[in-house]
């Protein structure tokens, strides 16, 4: 992993949504407490019931939290991008996770020690403010992606991976293999395989050695389940709240609780 001092990018833009949102006198202050890292594809940045050391906030990195069973499969949990932050349990008032945090596309990120966060989330400050409402969104995510595990089709649940994971990284292409998708998913690789072949040929998709691109998404959305919207709307919604949260008038917020699950699986 390698580290430097944080630099904008090329348009002066801070790329993380949560940083992005913060008041420049406000960035300006937290900046010279961070670092900017480059996250490697398959670094590990925790792993289960250890400490967490920094939290990151990613730029065109993502990262998955991944649970593990008793029975050593595994399934992911929660995807963090350009719009989180990884390390949640900091904020809650924790030191460690459960879950392990794994880099499924590599790129940027912005990381500050944990011990600064929590200096940093005092009553009422704007970060303090804005994660609250993250938080509130991203716990609805992880509610609803468990449910989707239980009762969705691997189809399904493969095409709302897909969708998902290229609103990070359009236009650029989704370098994954079966195995690692499986993982994710919490699938056999035969159905994962089985599935992404039959999509390919529909021409929903294109994939070529762990190449994946999307071809018609229109057609992917009316395979995926209802997940993939809803995971939409709570990131959307905690964004359209920003002005509110900054200024001091939003009140306590309520998370939507999750949509009631439509099985469809065979």
């Amino acid at each position: 992993m390698d580290s430097k001092r944080p630099q904008p990018n090329a348009a002066g833009q801070v790329e993380n949504k949560i940083l992005g949102a913060l008041l420049r006198t406000e960035y300006r202050r937290l900046i010279g407490k961070m670092e900017h890292v480059e996250l490697k594809r398959g670094a590990v940045l925790y792993r289960a019931d250890q400490q967490i050391e920094y939290v990151y906030f990613p730029e065109d990195a993502v990262v998955a939290m991944v649970d593990t069973m008793a029975n050593g499969r595994t399934v992911e949990v929660g995807i963090i991008g350009i719009e989180g932050l990884v390390g949640i349990n900091i904020f809650l008032g924790g030191v460690t996770t459960p879950d392990k945090a794994v880099v499924q596309i590599p790129g940027g990120a912005m990381r500050m020690r944990s011990r600064e966060l929590r200096r940093e989330i005092r009553f009422g400050s704007p970060l303090q403010r804005l994660l609250l409402r993250y938080t509130q969104a991203f716990v609805a995510v992880i509610s609803q992606s468990v449910a989707c595990c239980e009762y969705h089709s691997v189809e399904q649940r493969l095409a709302r991976w897909v969708l998902t994971m290229r609103e990070y990284t359009d236009p650029r292409e989704l370098m994954m293999s079966h195995q690692n998708i499986s993982a994710m998913l919490g699938a056999r690789r035969s159905g994962v395989s089985e599935t992404a072949a039959n999509f390919r040929r529909l021409g929903l998709i294109n994939y070529r050695r762990g190449r994946i691109s999307v071809l018609d998404k229109p057609g992917l959305e009316l395979k995926s389940c209802e997940c993939y919207r809803f995971i939409k709307r709570q990131y959307a919604g905690w964004r359209d709240q920003v002005p509110r949260l900054l200024s001091g008038e939003d009140g306590p917020t309520r998370p939507r609780p999750a949509r009631a699950i439509t099985s469809r699986r065979p």
